[in-house]
């Protein structure tokens, strides 16, 4: 199984489970990564930037003001999916899924 975030995001709907003759899916259906917003973010380089923002359909990023610099964008972890709705649309490329370890990884900006 492969992130693919340029084919769109996963709306779990289980079209893949049913598609897939191995059984590798389990329901509720949760990705078995996280997804964190990396130092190459464009906001974070002085770059007005809401494309994460946009397009995250849980509104799991929202974007914090700062003195001096566009506002930064702040994963909220907890309400965050891992659709990968934010990683193809981001323009710097700023966006990346990494594995979840055993332990519980907190994940912001």
């Amino acid at each position: 199984m492969e992130l693919a975030p340029s084919a769109g995001e996963c709306t779990f709907c289980g079209a893949c489970a049913e598609a897939c003759p191995e059984p590798v899916f389990q329901t509720p259906f949760e990705m078995a990564h996280g997804v964190r917003i990396g130092e190459g973010c464009l906001a974070k380089a002085g770059i007005a930037c809401m494309t994460c923002r946009d397009v995250c359909p849980e509104s799991a990023i929202r974007m914090e003001p700062r003195m001096g610099g566009p506002f930064l964008p702040r994963l909220d972890a907890e309400a965050c999916t891992s659709c990968g709705a934010c990683i193809g649309p981001c323009p710097a490329d700023a966006i990346e899924a990494f594995e979840i370890s055993d332990e519980k990884e907190e994940v912001h900006v």
